[in-house]
């Protein structure tokens, strides 16, 4: 049995930290914005051979022969775009999910957009994990318990404090309260499904930047500044303008960042950088920045994850 999940990418605009001990009340307050694009889990049920080594069922491969190396500390196969991955958020919900048969899965990530450059997929990934292997191994979660799971693998995994709240909602939403879904409050602000554009000039560590403790300090007081701004006034062009002055004003822009959001705005356009990434994205067309790498695009994605 074959089962897919959906959780869209997510382009985190601004955010102050928001700790706690417990993983599912952690996490961050700001805003950020979901694409149509992101990434599609399959999980397959798998079989285990007498010595523990595992084959998909479906395939030609022969018993004993697969390569161990594929199969992770939760005994099960994970591939991102095809090929065999460590991806810590997706191990630990294969690991915190509650029932027997994990062992025996084969996760298959297909992601239309980068590892790494601030499109939240490491957590668009957890998130998707945890929803189809809750409908396919009959957890009796709710879609909301399944997703707090995979919101705790953010946190703990320091490879985002926010994205799956987020991806979780879909469309615009504003983090007014920290914490998974279900537990932290959110608004989600009317937007239409537009065009959004952007292009990636580097990776961006999210844990060093969250243990940088001079760098958070500055994050978590504009951070808490720009929200409020957004509260007052939300909407999609008042976001990309919030999100712009905090790249700048944090000094996390890069300088060919800092030139590509420049070039966007000598067009009459907006453009920020994606948190935590090297990325810059802008309403509309792309055509500002073909100057700087290849443009992708996408539509904003008003649904937030589910299963297919």
């Amino acid at each position: 049995m074959t089962v897919t999940a959906f959780a869209p990418a997510h382009f985190t605009g601004f955010f102050a930290v928001r700790p706690d001990p417990d993983p599912v009340k952690a996490g961050s307050v700001g805003c950020g914005l979901c694409l149509e694009t992101g990434v599609t889990a399959r999980i397959t049920a798998g079989t285990t051979d007498k010595i523990g080594t595992i084959g998909t069922i479906g395939t030609t491969d022969t018993p004993g022969t697969q390569d161990t190396a594929d199969i992770t500390g939760s005994g099960a196969i994970i591939r991102f775009n095809g090929d065999q991955i460590d991806l810590p958020t997706v191990e630990y919900v294969l690991e915190a999910l509650p029932g027997a048969g994990h062992s025996k899965l084969v996760v298959d990530l297909a992601a239309d957009v980068p590892l790494g450059y601030g499109f939240g997929v490491s957590g668009a990934a957890a998130l998707a994990t945890a929803l189809a292997v809750n409908a396919d191994q009959g957890q009796g979660l709710t879609m909301e318990q399944a997703a707090a799971v995979a919101h705790s693998a953010e946190v703990v995994n320091r490879t985002g404090m926010g994205d799956v709240t987020g991806q979780y909602t879909g469309g615009l939403v504003i983090r007014t309260a920290a914490g998974a879904p279900g537990v932290g409050a959110v608004k989600k602000v009317p937007v239409d499904a537009m065009e959004v554009s952007w292009v990636c000039m580097g990776e961006i560590s999210t844990s060093s930047v969250l243990e940088d403790e001079k760098t958070m300090e500055k994050i978590n007081i504009l951070g808490q500044r720009a929200l409020k701004g957004m509260l007052k006034r939300p909407g999609v062009e008042h976001f990309m303008s919030l999100s712009r002055d905090f790249a700048f004003n944090t000094g996390l822009v890069s300088s060919r960042a800092a030139d590509a959001i420049e070039a966007v705005e000598a067009a009459g356009g907006l453009a920020s950088m994606a948190m935590l990434g090297d990325t810059v994205f802008a309403l509309g067309d792309g055509s500002a920045l073909m100057e700087f790498g290849q443009v992708g695009s996408s539509r904003i994605g008003t649904t937030g994850a589910h299963n297919l």
